[in-house]
């Protein structure tokens, strides 16, 4: 998988919460997104079929974010 600069893309972040206490620039603009509401957040099961076919399609890092500490109850569970 290539960019739009044909590089090499092998890695992928995922936010497994939209309520990031970081608000860094590169995911959030200055004047903020609003929260979703529990049920248009991803589920582990779709982070997990998202991370398998980026595997499929050359990924070989991910990086999960979500705040200091991640805030997803469970979130060892994702991980495991």
């Amino acid at each position: 998988m290539e960019d739009r600069f044909q590089r090499k893309v092998t890695r992928l972040r995922v936010s497994v919460t939209d309520t990031c206490n970081l608000s860094c620039v590169y995911c959030r603009p200055p004047q903020g997104v609003p929260h979703l509401e529990r049920k248009e957040i991803l589920s582990f099961e779709e982070i997990a079929t998202i991370v398998k076919y980026g595997a499929e399609l050359g990924i070989r890092s991910v990086r999960l974010t979500g705040g200091e500490p991640l805030t997803r109850r469970d979130v060892e569970r994702l991980v495991a």
